[in-house]
């Protein structure tokens, strides 16, 4: 019952906050947020998903982390990689230049 009372609350809280604050301040200012805290029962039942989406929302683009199921050579399982967008960028980056150095017939950078 008490956790009922809680959520009625919470939930009250939230409206209230969202309809005060609306419309205050121009769209090019940001105000700072403190993270969510959450108790680690709570952060136990997270998802995986959840719990980057909190991180994501946190974070600069370049920092954010995605998270894509990827099938595992010579195997039918699927695992879940998870990396930075600048790792991302970096790695493609790379790629790209791998890819360019055969194509020209020249030495990749750790050839030399």
């Amino acid at each position: 019952m008490q956790t009922k009372y809680l959520l009625v609350a919470l939930a009250a809280g939230l409206i209230m906050g969202c309809a005060s604050g609306a419309g205050n301040e121009p769209a090019s200012v940001k105000t700072a947020q403190t993270a969510p805290t959450f108790t680690q029962e709570e952060k136990d039942q997270m998802t995986t998903e959840e719990k980057v989406a909190i991180y994501n929302t946190q974070e600069e683009e370049k920092d954010q982390i995605i998270c894509r199921r990827t099938q595992i050579t010579g195997s039918h399982r699927k695992r879940t990689v998870c990396r930075s967008l600048a790792q991302i960028r970096l790695e493609q980056e790379e790629a790209r230049r791998t890819m360019q150095d055969i194509q020209l017939g020249g030495a990749s950078a750790s050839d030399q």
